[in-house]
């Protein structure tokens, strides 16, 4: 007997008619995105593509091209890279009217084809003062060696002191100190099982001779004690707490794994006993002679009067704190006084007076000039005295006749 609330043969036959054609619109998600399936790289790059590059009219709107589709190669969004294939599209359509003779299009192309190609040349010499800026600082910043050692220890072998010291030996250093610092934790726990395996086993032993044959007490970590020392063939699982996290791993047997921990100390101690090469002693000290010959032409400069990064070091610099707090103003004074290179004038007199050796002591004497063009200098410097005395009375008296004409 058919249900009252059943359906009738006609609805069924209307709702299957009715699926039948909606079933092949229905969205299928493929499996895998639609940048790998073939549908979407076989048009885009053998059709779009190559219609682009052969269709344009320009070299540098092909390169466009080029730099367009290195820059979009990533997308994975759907909208996005529809909507850089409608503009592809666009495009193409443009390229192949201008190239079927519309001027339009040949006009509007070649306009842009020449902003193309300043906006190229442009982006040529900023590139070209790019890399002379990086040039400039990686020269700048280059390591150079100071004459200095890096004594050989338990992470390093003899190595030249270098200034800036390169980024791969700091990490080389780093790393061997942290793993070092974790094996010598790792040896430091199979010690410690290792006695907790011999008190275990001690506790079965004395068990044992406490029951007597009357109680049976099943050995298990006495009769396999010697396994853990000896066969390299057993792996044990071990529990170990790291953070919040409970890791489960396996080991091999404790006196492998402590001889094997015990071969790297012993590298490490061969690594800091190793003595220095001779072609490494001798760049060194080239280094050592090198610093000093630029040092003492950076003095000789100096000297001559040019203000270089260490005049101004040691200008700024000071006293010890300990000092500077007994020493008086005028003290602080003279003290940054005779900082300067200077050895004439008022900086030779402080230099004198403080009691500095000078490398000429009478050159401050040039400035009073010889002896022979003494009475011509004292003429000169009266006749200067007399010329300034004389213009000062007169612009005293032009100063007292205005001075009258106005209180009349």
């Amino acid at each position: 007997m058919q249900h009252p609330h059943a359906p009738s043969q006609e609805s069924l036959t209307f709702r299957a008619n009715l699926a039948r054609f909606i079933s092949p619109l229905r969205r299928v998600r493929p499996r895998v995105p639609f940048f790998q399936l073939a549908a979407h790289r076989i048009p885009t790059l053998w059709s779009l593509y190559r219609g682009l590059l052969k269709e344009a009219p320009t070299e540098e709107i092909r390169q466009r091209v080029r730099f367009e589709f290195r820059k979009n190669r990533h997308l994975t969004g759907t909208d996005a890279t529809k909507r850089g294939l409608e503009r592809g599209y666009k495009y193409l359509d443009s390229f192949q009217k201008a190239n079927a003779g519309d001027e339009h299009h040949q006009a509007s192309l070649q306009s842009y084809s020449r902003l193309l190609s300043k906006r190229n040349e442009k982006a040529y010499w900023f590139s070209l003062a790019d890399k002379e800026r990086a040039w400039r600082i990686k020269l700048a910043n280059r390591p150079i060696m100071t004459g200095g050692l890096l004594r050989p220890s338990y992470v390093n072998r003899p190595l030249p002191r270098l200034k800036p010291q390169p980024e791969h030996i700091t990490g080389m250093i780093l790393k061997r100190r942290m793993a070092r610092e974790r094996r010598i934790e790792t040896l430091v726990d199979i010690q410690e099982y290792i006695q907790d395996l011999m008190f275990e086993a001690r506790l079965e032993t004395g068990a044992a001779e406490l029951a007597g044959k009357a109680g049976a007490v099943k050995s298990v970590y006495a009769s396999h004690l010697e396994e853990w020392s000896t066969l390299s063939d057993i792996l044990a699982s071990l529990f170990s707490i790291l953070i919040d996290a409970f890791i489960i791993f396996k080991v091999e047997p404790f006196k492998i794994q402590q001889k094997m921990i015990q071969e790297t100390f012993d590298r490490d101690q061969r690594r800091c006993h190793e003595p220095y090469s001779q072609e490494m002693l001798d760049a060194i000290k080239a280094a050592r002679r090198e610093k000093i010959a630029n040092k003492t032409r950076e003095l000789q400069r100096e000297r001559r009067g040019e203000i270089l990064r260490r005049t101004i070091l040691r200008q700024r610099k000071g006293p010890p704190p300990h000092v500077l707090a007994l020493l008086t103003p005028e003290q602080r004074k003279m003290d940054k006084v005779v900082r300067n290179v200077s050895e004439v004038g008022y900086v030779a007199k402080i230099k004198r007076k403080l009691g500095f050796k000078l490398r000429n002591p009478r050159a401050w004497e040039a400035e009073l000039g010889s002896r022979k063009d003494k009475k011509r200098l004292d003429n000169m410097v009266k006749e200067f005295l007399d010329k300034s005395e004389r213009r000062a009375m007169e612009a005293e008296e032009l100063l007292d006749t205005q001075r009258s004409s106005t209180d009349r």
